[in-house]
């Protein structure tokens, strides 16, 4: 009697004897380098930042061979591309406001005041140690930064999701 199974995705069928089978979960390769990450990923539906500032989905080219030298900037999703560009223009803000200032890491004797990012979203906080990429020297500069740029931290929250 012929039977048909059907094998949910992600898993395969693994013959134990010459009449017992089981479903197993494939085994996933995680790629060591970029290179085997291009080989052995396609590019499918993916977005990158334009040279001018557009994000555009590779479309025209879906599932072709990833090119190791130029998808070095494709991203997986248009979310994630707007973030990426979000990000962008918030590092060249945040230099703008920080008017010099560099954080001092290993400095956790003094503040940094800082926009984080936790369950709930976008947070302010004050940190000594633990490295933010949004760090200001005072608590002012950090909450002017936040109320203005608001919109941009939202967007570039994508990233951490």
């Amino acid at each position: 009697m012929k039977q048909t199974i059907e094998i949910p995705e992600g898993f395969e069928l693994k013959k134990v004897s010459d009449i017992e089978y089981q479903i197993v979960k494939k085994e996933v390769k995680l790629p060591d380098t970029w290179e085997e990450f291009c080989e052995t990923h396609k590019i499918s539906n993916e977005y990158f930042v334009g040279t001018n500032s557009n994000i555009t989905k590779i479309s025209d080219r879906d599932n072709r061979e990833r090119d190791i030298q130029l998808d070095q900037n494709v991203l997986p999703n248009k979310g994630y591309a707007e973030a990426v560009r979000a990000l962008c223009q918030l590092i060249q803000l945040r230099d703008c406001y920080r008017q010099g200032w560099k954080p001092d890491w290993a400095n956790n004797i003094f503040n940094k005041y800082c926009i984080s990012f936790d369950s709930d979203g976008c947070v302010q906080i004050v940190c000594a140690s633990l490295c933010n990429i949004l760090s200001f020297q005072s608590e002012e500069i950090r909450d002017k930064f936040f109320y203005n740029f608001k919109d941009l931290i939202e967007t570039a929250s994508y990233l951490w999701k």
